[in-house]
């Protein structure tokens, strides 16, 4: 009966064919014009996973208390100096701030006014204690510079100490570091240069580290999830104002942007360069081998327009169901060329056969007719492997499914209507061509002489694989699927080499802090935890000690910080003579040391310099001092820190509104292998079973996707078996067409094991694309059996297949070329998957099969 209603509607279609390609033409238009309406990205992540899922819910409880933490766009500054650091960071944070209309909020988790008073209560006493020493023995220079914080101060100020190691009050060596820092800031504004000098490290002896030299700003833009990079409008607005500030040409600081947002508006960028790059290559290579295989310029034009109205058709169908693409769900495009290409090269070659053998008149019927069971079961069986993940968790591919579903329904029908259409009005010219291979039928009579050993060979690879498939790995980690080079993605690695800041943390909520410093206490003793960390963490220990400390010096230095008067601004002569004299004193009493007779030379040239500049001068050497001053001024007045004392802004971090503590668990070891993050999540549920966070939901959404496609593949391996039953109605002819497929799997399973190639959250949607397009091609030669063909790699359906392969396979390729890793790893595993199953199919099944059941009336030429 199928092969009855497409012949009558290939010949309506004959008839007219004017009408049809009119309003399937109306349609494409319609669709297209719906679709650049309609067209939208849904670039959220979290929506890629079911929310009912109970891990799911516990993240979004968490998050509804404490929504301060989601959506994240992280502000990395590096500088040369704390000085440098602190001072871009700051004019950043003040940007940021002011820009209400791009940002919900914006706050900086190592620094601001509260750890400009308190910072030092956070450090070892001993070290609390060095710092105030230095501070002390620096009091002169800083009551002095105060007084005048001016170059001709500095100066003045400078020969007053080497007038005290002339007199032998101090030693050289205590002069010689600031003299050298000055004289290396000197030089480079004397040159041109913007570096200022770092007070910091010259008035407090503190070595500088990570935690001095590198901060943080935590932003939450406002996102726009209709465009590809929802928050591209705030990363902008950040590096204009990099720009604008002159942060990294004239500071010297570096500003790198990661976190959720920024990772994934660059993966999320990539995806699409990439996508880009693979429709380019696929559709060029798919027109080369649709040439190779259809000989007949007109047929690839028919075939080509037929794909381009079904992809238009789909995609008002996904816009019209689901209302948006989503990260996985928009390669379809790239998918449906491959997928469009096989029905239509299977028609167009079958179409080339009829022509060769029977002659023009009745070619197109006679092609539907032909083709109406093969291709319908194909397109039910690669229809049934996306389906399958329709009821899923995973939305990614569920809507994936769905958006297959129509596709291969809606280019079915296509193939039956618009391309005899086409082809009607076209009239393919060309000389009738034998469209088969007829020097494979000795490949054909190898294959069946061998035919037991071939089976044997793939049983052994088939097994080998199967035995193999404990061991093949799924990579759940989704940064292994971001390109490493790209701005966000290597600043996260960077920030990474810090335990404590890592993004795969974990989070747990108590219900009062007390339950939460007793649970932190159980949690440290996990080998697989780093460090945990909770509002009491942020109670600074020894207080009472390092007060005193402070308390003491605030005594000491109170007057030399506010002095009683400060001298007016200095004219150009008046800092010319302070650098002549400060020259001078160096030459006489420090002419043994480099450093100083380096700083006269330079003194000598600034002196003799246009005044002009000066005032630049004075930005790099004087201008950063008073903003030094003033931390310090604000430490020596810290107070006891307590949990009711702590700022709101902080403290909301870690105590929600309704009493809930929140802790936070760092893992120890490499925590960017998946294998050890994964125990990291198994120890914290035997304490904490309730824990969250991104570790807990990147572990989480891997056995989700996992079970997904175990549950999916199952349930299309039933449903594709089902459907043959009902076609085939023979449980050999089922075999016959399953086998192929199970040794291609096992060999698939094979090779990926042998090369390390793991599954991971992209390349997992290769599996029933492959099942599907598998199914597909061994239909293709189990009809033909069917029909009695002797010589089934000789025939225009081995053609076929090659070709549609080699079609489909182009389209794959250009995924593989792709510069997003994630995007790469599908294409990829598809190549390699397409070339397993067609191995298969020539090799496996005809051996498998053997001499057909009935003798063909064509001679073993035909199908």
């Amino acid at each position: 009966m199928l092969e009855s209603v497409v012949f009558r509607t290939v010949t309506w279609c004959e008839r007219h064919a004017v009408a049809v390609i009119a309003g399937l033409l109306v349609a494409a238009i319609l669709a297209a014009v719906y679709v650049s309406h309609a067209f939208r990205m849904d670039t959220d992540t979290a929506n890629m996973i079911s929310p009912t899922l109970p891990w799911r819910q516990q993240a979004a409880h968490f998050n509804e208390l404490f929504p301060q933490n989601t959506g994240l766009l992280v502000i990395v500054v590096d500088g040369k100096t704390p000085d440098a650091t602190e001072d871009a960071t700051a004019a950043l944070f003040k940007k940021i701030q002011a820009r209400t209309d791009l940002f919900v909020s914006a706050r900086r988790p190592d620094g601001g006014p509260y750890f400009e008073q308190h910072g030092m209560l956070y450090l070892p006493k001993d070290q609390v204690q060095k710092i105030a020493d230095s501070v002390i023995a620096a009091q002169p220079f800083i009551g002095s510079l105060t007084a005048d914080p001016s170059l001709r101060g500095l100066f003045n100020t400078l020969s007053t100490f080497v007038q005290g190691v002339e007199a032998g009050q101090v030693p050289i060596s205590r002069l010689e570091k600031p003299l050298a820092a000055i004289s290396r800031t000197l030089s480079d504004g004397l040159a041109g240069g913007k570096q200022p000098l770092s007070w910091q490290t010259l008035l407090v002896d503190r070595p500088a580290d990570q935690n001095t030299l590198r901060h943080l700003i935590l932003a939450q833009p406002k996102r726009d999830f209709t465009a590809l990079k929802p928050g591209a409008a705030a990363s902008q607005f950040i590096r204009d104002e990099v720009t604008a500030l002159g942060l990294e040409s004239d500071v010297g600081v570096r500003v790198r942007l990661t976190g959720p947002v920024a990772l994934n508006d660059e993966e999320f960028g990539t995806v699409a360069e990439g996508m880009g790059l693979a429709l380019v290559v696929s559709v060029a290579l798919v027109l080369i081998f649709l040439f190779a295989a259809l000989r007949s310029v007109k047929l690839i034009a028919a075939t080509f327009a037929t794909l381009i109205v079904g992809l238009l058709l789909t995609f008002a169908f996904a816009f019209l169901t689901i209302g948006s693409l989503n990260l996985i769900s928009v390669g379809f495009a790239v998918m449906f060329i491959g997928l469009s290409i096989d029905f239509g090269i299977q028609f167009g070659v079958r179409y080339g056969q009829e022509r060769f053998e029977q002659g023009e008149a009745g070619a197109l019927a006679r092609t539907g007719s032909a083709m109406a069971r093969p291709l319908a079961l194909a397109a039910a069986a690669i229809a049934l492997g996306f389906a399958a993940f329709i009821p899923t968790a995973y939305r990614g591919v569920s809507e994936l499914g769905l958006i297959a579903l129509a596709g291969m329904a809606i280019t079915l029908v296509l193939n039956f209507t618009l391309l005899p259409a086409l082809l009607t009005l076209m009239k393919p010219r060309s000389a009738p061509r034998e469209m088969g291979f007829p020097w494979a039928a000795a490949v054909d009579s190898f294959l069946l002489k061998r035919r037991w050993p071939v089976v044997g060979i793939w049983a052994l690879v088939t097994v080998a694989g199967l035995a193999l498939s404990p061991r093949l790995g799924f990579d759940f980690n989704p940064l292994h699927l971001k390109d490493p080079n790209v701005e966000s993605m290597a600043t996260m690695l960077d920030l990474m080499r810090d335990p404590l800041r890592t993004p795969y943390e974990s989070e747990l909520l108590a219900p009062d802090i007390q339950t939460a410093t007793e649970l932190a206490a159980k949690l440290k003793q996990l080998p697989e935890v780093y460090a945990v960390i909770t509002a009491q963490s942020l109670v600074p220990q020894d207080q009472k000690d390092k007060l005193a400390i402070l308390q003491d010096l605030n005594d000491l230095m109170s007057l030399s910080l506010e002095p009683v008067s400060v001298a007016p601004a200095p004219s150009d002569d008046e800092v010319r003579a302070a650098m002549r004299r400060c020259a001078e004193r160096l030459r006489q009493a420090m002419a043994s040391s480099d450093i100083a007779m380096g700083l006269a030379r330079l003194l000598d040239q600034a002196a003799e310099a246009d005044p002009a500049v000066y005032p630049q001068l004075k930005r790099m050497l004087i201008d950063g001092l008073m903003p030094r001053l003033a931390a310090l001024k604000s430490a020596m007045t810290a107070g006891q820190v307590t949990l009711d004392t702590l700022p709101p802004e902080i403290k909301r971090d870690w105590i929600a509104a309704d009493g809930s503590a929140r802790i936070a668990i760092f893992p120890s070891g490499d925590d960017n292998n998946s294998e050890n993050l994964a125990k990291f999540v198994t120890a914290l549920r035997g304490v904490a079973p309730n824990v969250t966070g991104p570790a807990v939901q990147i572990y989480e959404s891997g056995r989700a996707v996992s079970d997904a496609f175990r549950t999916a593949t199952l349930t299309a391996l039933v449903a594709v078996t089902l459907l043959l039953f009902a076609v085939l109605r023979r449980v050999r002819d089922v075999l016959y067409a399953l086998a192929p497929l199970l040794a291609a799997g096992g060999s698939v399973i094979l090779i990926m094991v042998g090369f390390g190639m793991p599954l991971n959250f992209a390349n997992v949607i290769a599996l029933p694309l492959l099942l599907g397009i598998g199914i597909a091609f061994d239909i293709y030669f189990a009809v033909n059996w069917r029909r009695g063909v002797k010589h089934p790699l000789s025939t225009a359906t081995a053609r076929a297949v090659l070709f549609s392969a080699l079609a489909t396979g182009s389209s794959f390729g250009g995924l593989a070329v792709s510069n997003h890793p994630g995007t790469a790893s599908i294409g990829q595993l598809l190549l390699l998957g397409l070339a397993v199953v067609l191995a298969t199919i020539f090799t496996l099944m005809p051996s498998l099969m053997g001499p057909p059941p009935r003798s063909s009336k064509d001679n073993g030429t035909g199908a």
